[in-house]
């Protein structure tokens, strides 16, 4: 149910939310958030593990996008990282790769070596045809450095930028 409706695990401490439960099943045994954040990120590597192995064995290329932002609050940068192809049945697929921090400074440098860490780690080093980034100068000059500098990743590589806003 919390990860179902996105609500936050500190929701089984509240007086109310175990009140509730106690009166639906008084003798269901409710875990900690500790509890429950840890047998999420267990089955988040399980499921992880199993579509780095899927996409090991698919014969499509792929494409990649790639979603920068700013949380203006804590005043940090991350990227999202999203793979696109067209599976055995010939239905487009999309599977979201990573969600990460990026550290400063955010120059092309930095963003090419995460995306193609995450190519890597997700066995799309063969397999990529084409990234397709925001419209900004840096995410520009990542995908170019990734085409110059990484030759057995570039091979058919094509590059895609978009007229979006840059807040990098």
């Amino acid at each position: 149910m919390l990860v179902l409706h996105d609500y936050p695990l500190s929701m089984v401490d509240h007086v109310g939310f175990r009140r509730f439960v106690a009166a639906l099943q008084p003798l269901f045994k409710l875990h900690t958030r500790n509890t429950i954040r840890g047998d999420i990120a267990g089955r988040y590597k399980i499921e992880r593990k199993k579509a780095i192995e899927y996409m090991s064995m698919i014969q499509s290329r792929v494409a990649v996008t790639n979603n920068m932002w700013a949380s203006h609050s804590k005043k940090k940068e991350y990227m999202a990282i999203t793979t696109h192809f067209i599976d055995e049945s010939w239905m487009l697929r999309n599977i979201f790769m990573r969600f990460i921090y990026v550290p400063t400074p955010h120059n092309a440098k930095v963003i090419a070596e995460m995306l193609y860490e995450s190519s890597v780690e997700w066995n799309h080093d063969e397999k990529l045809l084409t990234v397709t980034v925001d419209n900004c100068n840096v995410n520009n000059k990542a995908v170019e450095e990734i085409m110059l500098t990484q030759q057995k990743l570039a091979s058919g590589l094509t590059f895609k930028a978009f007229k979006r806003g840059c807040r990098i």
